[in-house]
């Protein structure tokens, strides 16, 4: 069981955090926070086919620190997270001898950019939801509210890059402001866009080639689990998708499932999607919060390692938890 709390961080503004990225100074790039990290258990050593393998609380004292809604983790334990209010946020996993997440070092955020390289205007606009890093390093980066995808040439321009415009996508002006483009991952010269909002029993995907010069269509249509909402994708590194869905009612609190399916079932257009494998689904009394974000990676192992975040939409009430989860065949 991991037990303590870890301190982590240099000094940072209480401004880094507040909930609008246009307060911030137009010069700002990377600053440091100053995160305390306290390890969480999940509640059980495995639920369905994920095995747990370690949990981290992230909280800047009284300073409001959230909203994380997008994730990516690369190879070489970076952390790559946007934020709903129009920021970047990095740090370093620490993983101990037996590969389990015990800790984040050097965590930092920067505002996100529009077009113009200008700081986002006001929460609408920069509503950012999904992350995926592409073949070429670039990150793409999808947005409800005001629905479209840009990208960013993060680790050449760092947070002061202009986003270029990502493929368009059609009808995505008939999707509601909060329910809009929340999933998003890296395909085969293309990206897999996912809305939140459920259309019945499923939920419409696109598959837009990255130099498509006219909006896609709708590729298919996820199916969803009643009550529940698409949060997350990310390719699986062995091929295929994990999705990320999330579930909230006042009474009986928050859900959340974790499901797989492979290209193949992409094959027929405007069709709803078949074979969508159940992975897990986490519960109270398990660590649940309101999780959004979802990364793949190769497992110190080989296997295949999981990260989930929850959005704690700045509320005290809620947490922002980092959760990891090797996959078991």
């Amino acid at each position: 069981m991991l037990r303590g709390v870890l301190i982590v961080g240099a000094l940072a503004l209480a401004s880094a955090c507040s909930p609008s990225a246009a307060d911030a100074p137009i010069t700002e790039q990377w600053r440091a926070l100053d995160l305390t990290i306290t390890p969480v258990e999940l509640g059980a050593e495995r639920v369905g086919q994920l095995r747990f393998r370690g949990g981290l609380h992230l909280q800047q004292g009284a300073t409001q620190f959230g909203g994380l809604s997008g994730l990516e983790v690369l190879e070489d334990g970076r952390l790559v997270a946007i934020t709903d209010d129009g920021r970047w946020f990095e740090a370093h996993l620490t993983l101990d001898e037996s590969g389990a997440l015990v800790g984040l070092t050097d965590p930092r955020i920067a505002m996100m950019r529009d077009e113009r390289g200008e700081p986002f205007a006001n929460k609408a606009e920069g509503d950012s939801e999904g992350l995926a890093q592409l073949a070429d390093g670039r990150f793409a980066v999808s947005f409800e509210q005001n629905q479209r995808v840009l990208i960013y040439d993060l680790n050449r321009d760092g947070p002061f890059g202009a986003a270029v415009a990502g493929p368009a996508l059609e009808g995505v002006s008939r999707l509601r402001d909060n329910v809009g483009l929340e999933a998003l991952a890296a395909a085969d010269e293309a990206l897999l866009v996912g809305a939140e909002g459920a259309e019945g029993r499923a939920t419409p995907l696109w598959l837009a080639p990255l130099s498509a010069s006219t909006p896609a269509p709708r590729r298919s249509r996820y199916p969803l689990t009643l009550g529940f909402a698409l949060t997350g994708l990310d390719r699986l590194p062995d091929g295929g998708y994990v999705a990320l869905e999330r579930f909230y009612a006042p009474v009986i609190g928050g859900r959340a499932r974790v499901t797989r399916f492979f290209e193949n079932a992409l094959a027929a257009p405007g069709e709803r999607l078949e074979g969508v494998e159940p992975l897990a689904e986490l519960a109270p009394p398990l660590a649940v919060d309101n999780f959004e974000g979802i990364a793949a990676v190769r497992a110190p192992d080989g296997g295949v390692r999981l990260y989930i975040v929850s959005d704690n939409n700045f509320r005290d009430r809620q947490r922002t938890l980092l959760l990891a989860f090797d996959l078991v065949e």
